[in-house]
């Protein structure tokens, strides 16, 4: 019997604690993590855009894009909802479709626009979200909540449209690029060298009068001889450009490309630039390389034609060439390093520019494309918009 009772008092005390645990979890159930949004996604997203028809009509069109194909962030300290790969322009948040997860089941709402009333989510109900909307979320003892608030982020421009605009003046960042190329200049021909051609991160090139490549890691004060893989016949002599990358995948390499003519009276059979590359490597430890001589194959037809007055610089993830071409201003781009070349489709030069006369053209640090025309005194400024969004 004495045992019975002992027994029995482990059951009692048991199911006393289990009932303390369980009203434990009420009193808990109006918590910071009851009332909290967890996910957040959108569904189908309609896009309106503009095109011209071949009468010169406008209208509009519709598209449609799967908008869960854009991640959004939640911030729970400061209850922020948004995402920040911005949607494409002409998207309709007018009519939004959208998920909505809480955390144990707790009930949302979204606050109207213009006034305090609550209208119950469904992911069935399409939301006004032209403007940034308040969410409130409620516990589930249906008094306690927090307020989210939602922004839908959306480009104000095609990202692959680009824009040129006439300037009369270079822009700080424009200036700063040809302070630098004229200081190395002035040091080029302090030494005695004949040309300067350009350059990469840590290395500056420059022509002797016999036209031996030099190299310099001083930013001009001494150089010495660089080293080609080929005979120095293939090297260009005449209208000489030269650019440079880094490398996104690999810090400290940069890719340079170097890019001209040979005579003409010397060397009539030349269909196209002579083309080298150099892989420049500026890591702890460094692997010294030599300029590659990059050739032209017979049945290669995407080669860069001949050009006088090229400029040459990376420009969104390609090498592009601008200079006149039998007398027309062209842009030719490289998507392989310099072993094709097609005449460019998105960068296409400023009608008032084809006058066939010389330009010199660079890109400053914010991504513009810089090109002047002496002659004419046309100074022009344009940049890819995606190129200009903020990262």
């Amino acid at each position: 019997m004495r045992r019975f009772f002992g027994l029995l008092g482990v059951a009692v005390s048991i199911v006393l604690l289990c009932s303390s645990c369980l009203n434990g979890d009420d009193a808990e159930s109006a918590t910071y993590n009851d009332m909290a949004i967890i996910s957040f996604s959108l569904g189908t997203m309609n896009r309106y855009l503009h095109t011209t028809s071949s009468t010169g009509a406008d209208s509009v069109y519709k598209k449609t894009y799967t908008g869960s194909d854009y991640s959004f962030h939640i911030d729970q300290v400061n209850r922020q909802i948004f995402n920040t790969d911005s949607l494409p322009v002409g998207t309709d948040l007018e009519h939004v479709l959208c998920s909505i997860s809480t955390l144990n089941g707790g009930a949302a709402y979204f606050k109207g626009i213009n006034n305090d009333s609550l209208y119950y989510y469904s992911d069935a109900d399409s939301i006004d979200c032209s403007q940034p909307r308040k969410i409130r979320v409620y516990a589930r003892d249906s008094q306690n909540y927090s307020t989210y608030t939602l922004r839908i982020n959306v480009h104000l421009e095609e990202a692959d449209e680009f824009r040129w605009s006439e300037e009369t003046a270079y822009s700080d960042e424009a200036q700063e690029y040809l302070e630098d190329l004229q200081n190395i200049q002035t040091h080029t021909q302090e030494a005695g060298l004949k040309q300067y051609i350009g350059r990469s991160t840590t290395e500056r090139y420059a022509y002797t009068d016999d036209y031996r490549i030099m190299v310099s890691i001083d930013d001009g004060e001494t150089w010495t001889d660089d080293i080609l893989d080929e005979s120095a016949t293939w090297l260009p002599t005449q209208d000489i450009a030269c650019g440079y990358h880094n490398y996104s995948t690999y810090n400290n390499i940069d890719y340079v490309l170097l890019v001209g003519r040979r005579d003409a009276t010397a060397y009539p059979n030349d269909k196209g630039m002579q083309v080298w590359h150099k892989i420049v490597d500026y890591s702890l430890t460094p692997q010294v390389n030599k300029w590659a001589f990059m050739g032209l194959s017979d049945n290669n037809t995407l080669y860069l034609p001949l050009m006088t007055s090229p400029s040459l610089f990376w420009y969104n993830g390609k090498a592009v060439c601008i200079g006149l071409c039998e007398s027309e201003l062209v842009a030719y781009e490289s998507k392989d390093g310099g072993i094709t070349w097609k005449e460019s489709a998105s960068l296409e030069i400023p009608d008032k520019l084809q006058t066939g006369n010389p330009v010199t053209a660079f890109v400053d640090s914010k991504n513009f494309i810089w090109i002047e025309q002496p002659a004419t005194g046309q100074l022009w400024r344009g940049r890819l918009n995606k190129l200009g969004w903020a990262q």
